[in-house]
């Protein structure tokens, strides 16, 4: 689990090490071992010194570095690193798109220090006159902004929903994919959202990246390759669709959507039964014999536990309930009898009375409750006395 945020911080360390002008090869040597690190089919945190430094640009330093994040939850060069860069010019590094050289640029000879004037300098056109920075620059790094913003952002599921089943829709008329699937938070049905992940199997992952990135919806992209791309929708939204292989696409669809504690915890289980899950699959870890992941309920059969529905993994005592198979039932469609809140065109309703009766018949309902504003609410159309 601790692969990406490895990964993420050996690429600040190079970024931090450019801004100061250290050794061209230290830089790369960082970047190269957060590319190979990300790129891992295992966790760092199960693998020993000695695996370790198997990995291409992987070193003793390096190596040493990965064992103390690992061990402590930090690492110490890094922290006195960010001290010796001005908070104001990591700032603007965390502008997705503006390099190190730029960010250090912007800093010292326009004396930008917060995201408001780096935005309002790009707008105005005041950026394009300094060496390697044109308009298109501008429009990028505007671009990354509206992106930092969004990405602070959650959104009502209920907008987000929609969003994520029309995207669905059209890669499945576009798109050569066989399996098509929502992850993420969507899929646990969490009250706001972040983002929107997605996962599919196909035998042409490049024409599904491509049909991807040229969606309707797409406004920005933010990355577009083989098999993962991460886009940004009209409404704001971060869209992130990866191609996974078939026989792994059970255990990518549990790894993804999460939640991060539940995956935490089935993983604890893994490891004392002598195994190890990961998004490819479950494997005995004596041999590395694959014993499911083409199919999520493989992941839990393999536990001894029975499947436990997206809308409960979030360690809150669910993969207890399993154990003792006591999983509570969800509510579906089905259960619902009535709707005890219903307004009709009367007040401030969209629909005729009997509409709404006849739609509560086709639903299998068996009452409805008419809650028309009285006449006290003017303004939605209340009913007086004489009207009721």
């Amino acid at each position: 689990m601790k692969n990406q945020e490895i990964a993420g911080i050996f690429d600040d360390i190079a970024d931090l090490l450019e801004i100061k002008g250290e050794n061209p090869f230290r830089i790369r040597a960082y970047r190269r071992a957060a590319q190979n690190i990300q790129g891992l089919a295992k966790y760092v945190e199960e693998m020993t010194r000695d695996e370790l430094l198997e990995i291409p640009g992987i070193g003793q330093d390096l190596a040493g570095k990965i064992v103390e994040y690992v061990k402590t939850g930090r690492l110490q060069s890094y922290e006195d690193l960010k001290k010796e860069v001005p908070a104001s010019l990591s700032l603007l590094l965390s502008v997705p798109g503006l390099g190190p050289k730029t960010a250090k640029l912007l800093f010292e000879k326009l004396k930008i220090r917060d995201l408001e004037t780096l935005e309002q300098f790009a707008r105005e056109h005041k950026l394009s006159g300094l060496p390697g920075i044109k308009e298109k620059a501008e429009e990028n790094i505007l671009k990354g902004i509206e992106m930092l913003k969004h990405g602070r952002e959650r959104q009502p599921l209920g907008k987000v929903l929609p969003v994520a089943n029309d995207i669905l829709k059209h890669l499945k008329d576009k798109a050569p994919v066989k399996k098509l699937n929502v992850a993420g938070s969507i899929r646990r049905w969490k009250d706001t959202i972040k983002d929107i992940d997605i996962l599919a199997t196909s035998k042409d992952p490049k024409a599904v990246m491509n049909a991807f990135i040229h969606l309707p919806h797409v406004k920005d992209v933010i990355m577009h390759g083989p098999t993962k791309s991460s886009v940004i929708t009209h409404e704001g939204l971060q869209v992130d669709l990866r191609v996974v292989e078939e026989e792994s696409f059970g255990a990518a669809l549990a790894y993804f959507t999460g939640s991060k504690e539940h995956n935490i915890r089935l993983r604890e289980m893994s490891l004392k039964a002598g195994l190890k899950l990961n998004e490819y699959g479950i494997f005995r870890e004596k041999d590395d014999k694959k014993l499911g992941g083409e199919k999520e309920e493989d992941i839990y059969r393999v536990l001894g536990l029975p499947y436990i529905p997206p809308e409960l993994r979030e360690d809150s005592g669910e993969i207890e309930a399993a154990a003792e198979r006591r999983l509570p039932e969800l509510v579906e469609l089905k259960d619902i009898k009535g709707d005890l809140h219903v307004h009709t065109n009367w007040s401030d309703g969209s629909n005729s009375f009997e509409e709404l009766v006849n739609e509560a018949k086709k639903r299998g309902y068996e009452y409805i409750a008419i809650t028309d504003h009285s006449k006290g609410l003017g303004i939605a159309r209340g009913l007086s006395a004489e009207r009721v």
